[in-house]
């Protein structure tokens, strides 16, 4: 098990399950040194099942604030969420940027509300969803880049877009330092899809970490909990590890992200 996870959520979100509490005490069970939280953002627009609703935000930073400090003496919690680039909200970002302690971004629809990253399956949409990632972490927004692979989800044929995109996010990663996520979710929970090319993962993808390996990029193992119970199986994380197994990727260990968040909330713009 890992000792640092800076991707956990809560059952606001509306897909997980557990107490706040119960996720801390599962990560101080395993064995985790760091915990971070990252719900999913809220926005004024409302999406059961999807993200925290925006009225619940202020339970969501007084619960973890509050068992930051109950818990100070056995594990480090930090306060974060998982947020989208979408300008409409930037408002609303802005306000996450400068309270929380860091934020990951997990672009989960391609357009505010529309076009959901798990039903791409053409390379202009795909190409798309790359440039919300490099439009982020262009002003900042973010400290590192969840499931990365997540688009191709439903993407049939690894082809040539996919390579293209690949190392168009590797070139983000390097030029912004921007660490990649090799993500533990459920992407691998469910166990290997049946593409139209093959038997793989959803997310996350070879091919995209063979990219991020050869171009050393700084990437950082994130378990995507949505349930306590996670933090005491490496199943999940360990078919996560088996993807990326004979490649040389720069995996970063005990990264203190809310340090480096301290310097990107510097040029937020």
């Amino acid at each position: 098990m890992i000792k640092t996870n800076w991707h956990t959520h809560t059952k606001r979100c509306g897909h997980a399950t557990g107490e706040d509490e119960e996720y801390v005490l599962a990560a101080i069970q395993g064995d985790l040194k760091t915990l971070g939280f990252s719900d999913h953002a809220a926005y004024p627009t409302p999406q059961p099942y999807e993200r925290m609703d925006i009225s619940e935000v202020p339970d969501y930073i007084s619960s973890i604030r509050s068992l930051q400090e109950k818990y100070k003496d056995q594990i480090r919690i930090h306060l974060g969420m998982e947020v989208e680039y979408y300008p409409e909200q930037w408002e609303t970002l802005s306000e996450y940027r400068r309270t929380l302690d860091y934020l990951i971004l997990g672009q989960h629809n391609v357009y505010f509300d529309r076009v959901s990253v798990y039903s791409i399956n053409d390379g202009d949409t795909l190409h798309r969803y790359v440039d919300m990632l490099e439009k982020a972490c262009e002003r900042n927004l973010c400290d590192y880049i969840a499931h990365p692979d997540v688009a191709l989800y439903r993407y049939q044929r690894l082809d040539g877009s996919v390579r293209e995109c690949a190392a168009r996010i590797a070139d983000i990663s390097l030029k912004y330092n921007m660490p990649l996520e090799l993500n533990a979710g459920s992407g691998v929970q469910r166990g290997m899809y049946q593409f139209a090319d093959g038997p793989r993962y959803p997310y996350p993808t070879r091919v995209f970490f063979e990219e991020f390996a050869r171009k050393k990029c700084p990437v950082i193992i994130g378990l995507d909990v949505h349930d306590p119970r996670r933090f005491l199986d490496d199943t999940a994380l360990n078919r996560a590890l088996s993807v990326i197994s004979d490649l040389d990727c720069y995996v970063l260990e005990d990264f203190d992200l809310v340090k480096a968040a301290e310097k990107r909330k510097k040029e937020f713009r």
